[in-house]
């Protein structure tokens, strides 16, 4: 960033700062200077937290946490009530949206939860002969393994007792563009702003990983500290079992938008394999699951989320392993 033809910030209030930035971001791009060009978004995702109304983006925030932890709790409460009263088989599953119905099939709740692995692994079980079962949820869109810590060490008796499934990891480590909270803001800019940001990121996507490839959600070595947490207080409220599970990497079409998405997603999942063996916690590898059984069946077109055939193979594959 050039001393000699930096803008002068002083004088400039919300929203003007955030687009003297991401004009400037534009205009190196557009000299092919894209090392300026990123330093110039990077600032201006750094103003969209520290000149966004502090009130309003506030605000805008509770609602988001409201409205997927509301989620959260609908799918946990349904399948609660399809689950036993009395049981004698608990499950608990930590997950992200992988574990829920997609968005496009909301309007099929609660019966849309059928088809997700926890829905089915709570059908699967409770057709065995004698088998009382309830299966717990907190699977949450957004979710990470820093969230369930701390969900968790609010709430350890939900574990008491119960087989545990932490399906978490895609959250942590991709690779993002913002940060939750400067992706709410930018919602809160004026359209022609907002618009201005989105097509940086989706433009200049592999520039900006290349320049910046730790910026995630959860860095590795606090993801594997998490699962160390989750670890422990799983043992201190007697869990019957414990297993971390994969994260799944996204098929090939997909990578040259994501430079290194391999070896990043792979750093995370051998982190989570060395935790595992170290606190004693079974591994369901669904990366390889997937992989195994043909990606253009197991995930739908966004090669992230689970497909039916994939929810099935992961119900499946854990009970085989922990419960057979």
């Amino acid at each position: 960033m050039n001393e000699m033809t930096r803008p002068n910030f002083a004088d400039l209030q919300y929203p003007d700062t955030i687009a003297l930035a991401i004009d400037a971001a534009h205009a190196a791009a557009k000299k092919d200077d894209l090392d300026e060009a990123v330093r110039w978004f990077d600032l201006c995702r750094t103003l969209l937290i520290r000149c966004t109304p502090t009130v309003a983006l506030k605000r805008r925030i509770d609602a988001n946490l409201k409205s997927i932890s509301d989620e959260a709790e609908r799918s946990r409460n349904a399948l609660i009530e399809k689950g036993s009263k009395t049981p004698t088989t608990r499950v608990a599953i930590l997950g992200d949206s992988l574990a829920l119905p997609r968005v496009d099939e909301k309007d099929n709740f609660p019966h849309s939860l059928d088809g997700t692995y926890p829905g089915l692994i709570l059908s699967k079980l409770q057709g065995e002969a004698a088998n009382k079962v309830q299966v717990w949820t907190h699977c949450q869109r957004y979710f990470t393994t820093q969230d369930a810590v701390m969900l968790l060490e609010q709430n350890p008796d939900v574990l008491s007792g119960a087989h545990v499934i932490i399906h978490l990891g895609l959250n942590d480590c991709a690779v993002r563009m913002f940060m939750d909270n400067q992706r709410l803001a930018i919602g809160l800019l004026p359209t022609e702003i907002s618009e201005k940001i989105l097509s940086f990121s989706r433009t200049y996507r592999a520039a900006l990983i290349q320049a910046f490839p730790g910026f995630s959600y959860v860095p590795v070595d606090q993801y594997r500290a998490n699962l160390h947490r989750i670890a422990s207080i799983a043992q201190d409220a007697g869990a019957a079992s414990l297993t971390f599970t994969t994260v799944i990497v996204v098929p090939w079409k997909f990578w040259p938008a994501t430079p290194g998405v391999c070896h990043n997603f792979t750093t995370y999942n051998l982190a989570m394999m060395d935790t595992a063996l170290q606190v004693g916690a079974n591994v369901l590898d669904v990366d390889r699951l997937m992989w195994q059984n043909n990606v253009v069946r197991t995930l739908n077109k966004d090669g992230m989320h689970l497909s039916p055939v994939g929810h099935e193979l992961l119900a499946d594959a854990w009970i085989k392993q922990v419960i057979a």
